[in-house]
């Protein structure tokens, strides 16, 4: 896995997939947890200064223990979604853990 900052990921890659999260520790703390929840795969972060974008390829994996261990505090995955003013893909939410990916 490796994480690239990059002014423009979708001109790496095709469909990407993932969150938008407003900048800051939990944006900070989403980039690890993606990493960890997504093992072999390439994260692709785009900082526009007031949010992040954060994707990988055709999946995007987030799990609620990554980002609980990586923020250090416990956080409800709903509770993402006030920083979270946007997406690409279609996006599967479940308790413990949030899944985007790419359909055609």
């Amino acid at each position: 896995m490796t994480v690239f900052d990059v002014e423009d990921a979708a001109s790496l890659e095709p469909n990407l997939v993932g969150p938008v999260i407003r900048s800051g520790a939990l944006a900070e703390a989403v980039i690890e947890a993606v990493a960890d929840d997504n093992p072999g795969a390439d994260v692709f972060v785009v900082d526009r200064d007031d949010y992040v974008r954060i994707h990988t390829a055709q999946t995007c994996r987030l799990t609620r223990a990554s980002l609980e261990l990586r923020l250090g505090r416990p956080l409800p995955l709903a509770a993402l979604e006030m920083d979270m003013p946007s997406f690409a893909g279609r996006l599967r939410t479940r308790t413990e853990e949030y899944l985007w990916f790419y359909q055609s």
